[in-house]
């Protein structure tokens, strides 16, 4: 996201206002980032930043164009290298040397990986590829992460200068060049909505999905210069109308769900109106409070401080796992800190160089050694890392723990994708006369081995039914965009085959929703919507006469288990380090509400294994020889198994209490 980096070159054409909005985007942005309740929107930020650029490039441009007949490209892209590379890699290198300082060899692969496609402003598609893998390292936990948006925003800087020069070419006249970008913003709405319902992740990361937000800015700075000024009353109402919308959308966006899709017009719009207010009367109220001086100075140092913000959050919490809200707002405001020092020291010096600025070939040249320089310097990082791992056997043995999921075959016996199709394994003898079928999400897999084991030696057949981020119950725990109709699609499905089968007994397995730490905040799903959707769940099978058994979802770390004793592996006891209590890693509240759910309905048992993973009121990182969890959510298969014994017993002992139904129905 390149904040302020398109400000106009002309004498006299700087707005404060658009410098004022600038500032309300940062806040946002860090207020979200930061966890802050009221501000749960906040990364509808990034959207205002993308619809400046769109109108800042192409006021510029087309001005240019107007002028000259010409697009001097060289110029161009040496000012937007100037103004931006020089604050992005002392970021990088600042992250880099901190990766090397304080964090695991597994998560400086990650670190360099990361550096070296945002150095080369690709590091939306990395991050798209590894947000498609859902066993991929917690995204949230890379101090790049933030960099997604710069990448993007590079590529529109790539790509529509010479759009604009051929719809010039081509058009012959305004109207027809406004006609032709409007239907290039109009195309890559219709696929953001797509991609939103469909391919989130492509929805979110990808320039094709959010081009029409920066073209939205160019339309509308094609149609603002020939507006006259003047027309105070319609600058006020749309100044109040365009603020009081992005302010609303902050408060009231709980997480990304369904983001961007349509609901992206409602921060694209708003920014809109306030820009074409402050074309109308550039002194309206709106603008003047915009143009003030605390607003001036968020908005110039806005680029730097989106910079610094992320990876100092994630600093923060590499040493502090479960710092607190004002933790997190000191670090946002170091972050500031850092702005400040880099604008004043990096960026002013580099974009007022009169050498450079004089020839735009030279600041090309450096550009491109600077990023090759960037691209060197990373790759070696990972290839020392990677060195670090493979002489290391302790470091074998974690990222063995990392990988280590369940004895089967995700593609073959786990559903995920687009399609809606239920992939089930079965496993267990062939003449077993009873079936018991483990049905769930990611946290229903961590649970195959002990499940498989416990059915063998009962002489039952286990069927498994899950897929990766769909919960057994009726809930959407994730809030991941597109998700809640992709799974109620398949859960329905789920369940008609379930109830095909007729097995003995149905074990559901979900997350439930207690926090998986990360910064951005996010409204948790409420406990009436788990009760409510987990009843939802239960009596369709308890209807059908099927005996069902909710095993209550694992503690949730604070922190990501392998990694912590990765980085305390030089300890002597590093496993030590990485315990966590068990009262802020399990929601009771979650557990009751799905108690309660079963409240009137027969043949209902609750299975509660946490005494076998938290004993003694704590929860260490290694039992029984066995790290524990292979990431910040997820048991490892290996210590899983090693429960075989414990919930073979208690399992088997509730079910050898049920009274099945002679003639259950089955329910359409």
């Amino acid at each position: 996201m390149v904040l302020g980096a398109a400000r106009p070159q002309a004498a006299g054409s700087f707005r404060p206002d658009i410098e004022g909005l600038r500032g309300v985007a940062i806040l946002a942005v860090v207020g979200c980032h930061c966890g802050i309740a009221w501000c749960t929107g906040g990364f509808v930020g990034v959207d205002i930043f993308f619809v400046l650029s769109g109108y800042l490039i192409t006021g510029l441009l087309a001005s240019e164009y107007a002028a000259t007949s010409r697009i001097d490209f060289p110029g161009f892209y040496a000012r937007r290298a100037r103004r931006l590379l020089p604050a992005c890699i002392l970021m990088l290198a600042a992250t880099a040397l901190f990766a090397v300082l304080f964090l695991s060899p597994q998560e400086m692969i990650i670190t360099g990986r990361a550096a070296r496609a945002a150095g080369l402003y690709f590091s939306n598609v990395y991050f798209d590829r590894s947000a498609a893998d859902y066993f991929a390292p917690n995204l949230q936990a890379n101090p790049l992460l933030h960099t997604w948006s710069l990448g993007l925003e590079e590529q529109f800087y790539l790509v529509w200068p010479l759009l604009l020069f051929g719809a010039y070419r081509g058009a012959r006249g305004v109207p027809r060049l406004i006609g032709i970008l409007a239907a290039v913003a109009a195309l890559s709405f219709a696929c953001c909505v797509y991609a939103t319902r469909n391919i989130p992740s492509v929805a979110f990361y990808e320039l094709p999905a959010r081009a029409w937000e920066f073209a939205a800015g160019g339309v509308l700075a094609l149609i603002s210069s020939a507006q006259a000024s003047g027309h105070s009353r319609r600058a006020a109402a749309l100044g109040v109308l365009g603020l009081g919308t992005i302010l609303g959308t902050c408060l009231l966006l709980k997480g990304g769900g369904d983001f961007p899709g349509w609901i992206a017009l409602f921060p694209v719009g708003a920014t809109l109106a306030l820009l074409h207010a402050g074309t109308l009367a550039p002194r309206n109220a709106m603008s003047r409070m915009l143009g003030s001086a605390p607003m001036q100075y968020l908005g110039s140092r806005s680029y730097a401080w989106y910079l610094w913000h992320w990876p100092c959050l994630v600093a923060v919490r590499t040493f502090l796992p479960e710092v607190t809200l004002g933790g997190r707002i000191a670090a946002a405001i170091a972050a500031l800190l850092a702005a400040e020092l880099t604008v004043r020291f990096v960026e002013q010096p580099v974009r007022e160089n009169r050498a450079l600025i004089a020839r735009s070939t030279l600041s090309l040249r450096v550009a491109a050694g600077a990023t090759l320089l960037t691209v060197g310097v990373t790759s070696a990082l990972v290839l020392y890392a990677g060195r670090q791992l493979s002489i290391d056997s302790a470091f074998h043995t974690l990222t063995a723990a990392s990988t280590d999921i369940a004895d089967i075959s995700l593609k073959a016996c786990v559903s995920e994708g687009p399609a809606m199709q239920v992939n089930t394994c079965t496993f267990g003898p062939p003449t077993a006369q009873r079936t018991i079928v483990l049905f769930g999400d990611s946290h229903a897999v961590q649970w195959v081995n002990p499940m498989r084991t416990a059915a063998n030696l009962e002489a039952w057949r286990l069927v498994t039914v899950m897929r990766f981020g769909c919960a057994a119950s009726d809930i959407n725990p994730h809030r991941l965009s597109g998700s809640r109709d992709q799974c109620a699609q398949w859960r329905s499905r789920a369940l008609q085959m379930i109830l095909a089968m007729r097995p003995s007994a149905v074990v559901m397995a979900s997350y439930t929703g207690a926090t998986i730490h990360g910064f951005q905040a996010e409204e948790p799903m409420s406990r009436a919507e788990l009760q409510t959707g987990t009843q939802h769940t239960m009596q369709v099978l308890a209807q059908a006469g099927i005996p069902v058994v909710l095993l209550r979802d694992s503690p949730i770390p604070p922190f990501d288990v392998p990694q912590c004793i990765a980085r305390n592996t030089p300890k002597p006891d590093a496993a030590a380090s990485c315990g966590f209590d068990p009262a802020g890693a399990l929601d009771a509240a979650a557990f009751a509400a799905e108690q309660a759910a079963a409240a009137g309905l027969p043949n209902v048992y609750f299975l509660d294994m946490t005494d076998q993973i938290c004993p003694r009121n704590s929860c260490p990182a290694m039992r029984h020889g066995l790290i524990v969890y292979r990431d910040d959510n997820h048991l490892t298969g290996s210590f899983a198994e090693s429960l075989a014994p414990v919930l073979r017993a208690r399992l088997f002992d509730l079910l050898r209490n049920v009274q099945y139904q002679s003639a259950a129905r089955v329910p359409t």
